[in-house]
């Protein structure tokens, strides 16, 4: 009985799925590690630090995840050695900046080296974190003041989502590019990049979901639909990119298929079977519910006094 045991808890091991993070430290990639460990997959992390983050540090998952480090930008050898033989990538690089040069590297070329190594190491699925194509699509119409900065950010976002397509050969049911506009989460704000924490930025998304703002922000133009749009929290970003390299059906009203473009918060949520946030309308609704009864309350009171004065006028 124990031998069976011991080959059934074997054969388990040996089947889970094998993925690599690139940028799997970062706000997003190490939040991807954590449900592709908690979804049973074999999880190697490759960046610059080679550490687990400060933020998950104490988190059980953290020790099933192999911490790998290289530079994207150094010798294809290193970067080979450091993916292993993956049968799925997640690239969750990126850099926010005002120099050109690190615009370039960090979205860019650090995305192509990483998914040319996954080529090489012949994946089956290939997922990477991009941009919203509204976002893209006021590229065009964008602050004056760093209009050749965003440029050179949204052409190397082009440019590692072919290469993320050309890892797998360009099949469409192998590889999803998942497009968000402002991703939020976390316990602290941030400046480098853009960061508001998880209970700020749900009470913004439930916000900005309610339907006369779509409406209106489906009626705007430019950079005012984009400002308009719910943002998405960074849990259902990572749950939507492991599904998607997992090539799991998500549960829920959903796409079921994690393949191609996930493209703005609804898309990626559905993919993710995560709900939009409540708490807004819930505290709303208890305020109100609140207010009802002292005001029934207080109504009693007052047809009580005025039935009490009645009866004495009448004796």
């Amino acid at each position: 009985m124990k031998l069976a045991l011991v080959c059934l808890t074997a054969a388990s091991c040996s089947e889970a799925i094998k993925v690599t993070v690139f940028g799997g430290t970062g706000f997003v990639g190490s939040r991807v590690c954590k449900v592709l460990v908690s979804k049973g997959a074999e999880v190697t992390s490759v960046s610059r630090s080679g550490r687990c983050p400060d933020w998950a540090a104490e988190e059980p998952w953290t020790k099933d995840v192999t911490w790998a480090k290289a530079d994207l930008g150094a010798d294809a050898a290193a970067i080979d050695t450091a993916i292993g033989s993956p049968a799925a990538v997640v690239s969750c690089v990126g850099a926010v900046d005002l120099d050109l040069e690190v615009l370039k590297r960090g979205n860019g070329a650090a995305n192509v080296n990483a998914f040319a190594a996954a080529k090489r190491a012949g994946v089956g699925r290939s997922v990477y974190v991009s941009v919203a194509s509204e976002v893209v699509a006021c590229e065009e119409n964008w602050l004056p003041f760093a209009k050749e900065q965003f440029s050179a950010y949204f052409a190397s976002k082009r440019a590692a989502e072919e290469a993320a397509a050309d890892a797998v050969g360009g099949d469409a049911t192998k590889f999803c590019v998942v497009k968000p506009t402002f991703i939020y989460g976390g316990d602290a704000f941030g400046l480098k990049p853009p960061r508001v924490t998880a209970a700020y930025g749900s009470g913004v998304e439930e916000l900005l979901s309610l339907g006369p703002i779509q409406a209106l922000a489906d009626a705007t133009p430019g950079l005012i639909k984009v400002a308009l749009r719910p943002p998405v929290s960074v849990e259902a970003v990572a749950t939507a990119c492991a599904f998607a390299a997992l090539g799991q059906l998500t549960e829920g009203d959903a796409t079921r298929r994690a393949v191609g473009s996930l493209d703005g918060t609804v898309a990626i949520k559905a993919a993710a079977g995560e709900l939009t946030p409540t708490a807004l309308g819930d505290g709303l609704n208890r305020g109100l519910d609140g207010l009802g009864d002292k005001i029934a309350d207080q109504t009693e009171k007052l047809i009580a006094a005025f039935n009490e004065k009645m009866d004495k006028m009448g004796k």
